[in-house]
């Protein structure tokens, strides 16, 4: 059940920095990449965030890879909020996001592919993706013993 106090919307300049504050426990057990608000703020415009009275207590960013591929990233919900569906529904507004860019597929590399399987994604090989592992993955610290996965959802009919 959604709670009805929990907003989803575009994220705004000023949230960067709590954005950089929701990722950084997240990037430092190796769940996300790191991402420092400054370069959050460059990028606001792909971010999305769930707010409840204000706080900002969960965000994601979409991706354009070009060619109509899309990338759900940077998926992360304050530790005091999980199990209250956020995070799933803001999968669900990136993608919202990504079709409203005419996205034809939507990709993401996870540890946690059951909350995206909920969401209708698929698993596939991350070989799918060389753009992914040249632009991000040679710069992650597991990128010799990745341990996460890649799921796609499909737009097309």
């Amino acid at each position: 059940m959604l709670d009805p106090t929990i907003r989803y919307t575009a994220a705004q300049p000023s949230d960067a920095p709590a954005i950089a504050d929701l990722l950084e426990p997240y990037a430092e057990m190796g769940v996300v990449l790191p991402r420092p608000a400054g370069e959050i703020g460059e990028h606001i415009g792909n971010f999305l965030v769930a707010r409840e009275v204000g706080e900002v207590l969960g965000a994601v960013a979409l991706r354009d890879f070009g060619d109509g591929l899309h990338e759900v990233r940077s998926l992360v919900v304050d530790s005091g909020c999980v199990g209250r569906g956020v995070g799933s529904q803001l999968i669900k507004a990136a993608v919202d996001l990504a079709i409203a860019r005419a996205a034809r597929s939507v990709f993401t590399l996870t540890l946690r592919p059951g909350l995206f399987q909920r969401a209708g994604f698929e698993l596939v090989d991350m070989e799918r993706f060389p753009q992914k592992v040249w632009s991000d993955c040679a710069q992650c610290r597991k990128r010799h013993c990745c341990d996460e996965v890649a799921l796609l959802l499909s737009l097309e009919p």
